[in-house]
């Protein structure tokens, strides 16, 4: 039992608890193991920070009056660890939009009750697709999923705390001979510089969609463009906030195939380039999370395992590509492991709480008319933990609550898909450590 869960426990007089937002919990510290490449893994161990969390609750103040159509009260603040005041984030998200990314997803990704499938596949009628469609819903693919991962993590951050800005890596292909076109080819686009304002990175994602997938995938490229932002080198657009975190969240669906040789052949000079500028990303002050989605990333996963290792990120496999979403709204800036709200009056916990990525959190409790005591509780990576306690009171009202209805279903509905993830992620591992266990006792029955 977790030390949150521990405290809840004690004070709900034994009462089981489950929450969703354990989905939140960063990734262990461990060795890569090539049996359990489906786990999330911290490729390198972080630098141990300063100890100590803070919790901040901006609302509802204590003293004053809520009002709702439902006996639910929405709970928002800041969780701070080792510090006195919220931390800044500069962001940068480098999105692969190389050739391969238009395949299916095996999501959907549009919401239009069709999953896009690849027809080269699935049973199609011969000419039914021609020979260049890899889904059978264009907004199905595996690009459309990496941009929904992207808005949804948009969603999840605060303006004025955190900004970001937004690359595409690919590389134009000489048809003739495979190769890049030109040797001083831009393979990596910036398309929008460190921003608050998220509109504009709403509106690149658009036009990266629009434009859609094309070329082969340059990492280095990717890495040395958002890094040249995120630390203001000669010829960055971007302003870098003094102070601020500086972190890269890398999305590939593949491994890096130029600037070196082919596209179509792995060249060790293309991780040597990678890594070469994951390298002086750290030397900067960057750390790189790298996400690898699908089954042709993981294949050969070393080149995103490599960039974040050489930066002290983390590496994040992702097996089936509709998961991304899940996985990048899981990933945790600020070391804020978890956040709790129990309704003290009521003596009820909720799992309605959003933790996220740079320590914010949004929670639906559950109250009664009149007073209501609510507790708080915030617990960091390094185990310290925070409580805030507070009294507010309560009135059911008609005219208000439609807005709070609406996100306390997307709320729910985002809750639902991490822990089916996690569900998905876990019996995977179980099976995979299954096979591994019954293949060495077959070999060490033939050793005996």
């Amino acid at each position: 039992m977790s030390a949150r869960n521990a405290l809840l426990f004690s004070i709900l007089g034994g009462a089981i608890l489950t929450t969703a937002v354990a989905a939140t919990a960063q990734p262990q510290v461990r060795e890569i193991d090539p049996f359990e490449e489906a786990a999330p893994i911290q490729a390198a161990a972080q630098a141990a920070p300063e100890r100590g969390i803070r919790v901040l609750v901006e609302s509802p103040a204590a003293g004053k009056t809520v009002e709702s159509s439902t006996h639910v009260a929405e709970v928002r603040g800041n969780a701070i660890a080792a510090g006195d005041r919220p931390q800044s984030f500069d962001v940068m998200i480098a999105i692969d939009v190389s050739q391969s990314t238009r395949h299916a997803s095996g999501a959907d990704v549009d919401g239009d009750g069709e999953i896009g499938e690849d027809p080269h596949i699935g049973l199609y009628a011969p000419g039914e697709f021609s020979d260049d469609i890899f889904s059978t819903d264009p907004e199905d693919t595996i690009l459309n999923a990496e941009i929904a991962a992207a808005r949804a993590l948009l969603g999840g951050l605060a303006s004025g705390r955190t900004r970001v800005g937004l690359v595409s890596f690919s590389g134009a292909v000489d048809l003739d001979t495979g190769r890049q076109k030109s040797r001083d080819q831009q393979d990596a686009e910036l398309q929008v510089a460190l921003t608050e304002d998220f509109a504009q990175v709403h509106a690149a994602l658009d036009r990266i969609l629009a434009r859609g997938p094309h070329g082969a995938t340059n990492f280095a490229a990717g890495i040395r463009l958002a890094t040249r932002e995120l630390a203001n080198l000669s010829g960055a657009v971007s302003h870098p906030a003094p102070g601020a975190q500086r972190i890269i969240l890398f999305l590939t669906d593949g491994l890096p195939t130029f600037p070196h040789g082919q596209a179509t052949v792995e060249d060790p000079g293309d991780l040597e380039a990678a890594v070469g500028a994951a390298r002086v990303a750290h030397s900067a002050g960057i750390r790189i999370n790298t996400y690898a989605i699908g089954t042709n990333a993981l294949a050969r996963p070393m080149g995103a395992t490599e960039v974040a290792r050489a930066t002290l990120g983390t590496f994040t496999p992702v097996i089936e590509p509709a998961a991304i979403g899940a996985a990048l709204q899981s990933v945790s800036f600020a070391n804020i492991e978890d956040v709790a709200i129990v309704n003290l009056t009521l003596r009820e916990d909720t799992p309605d709480v959003r933790l996220n990525p740079d320590g914010s959190f949004v929670g639906f409790v559950p109250v009664q008319e009149g007073v209501n005591r609510l507790l708080v509780n915030a617990i960091s990576s390094d185990g310290s933990e925070a409580n805030v306690e507070l009294s507010f009171d309560f009135k059911l009202s008609k005219n208000q609550g439609k807005m709070l209805e609406r996100e306390l279903a997307e709320l729910r509905e985002l809750n639902t898909n991490l822990l089916r993830h996690m569900e998905a992620e876990r019996i995977k591992r179980e099976k995979r450590r299954q096979r591994v266990e019954k293949e060495l006792e077959i070999r060490a029955v033939e050793r005996d």
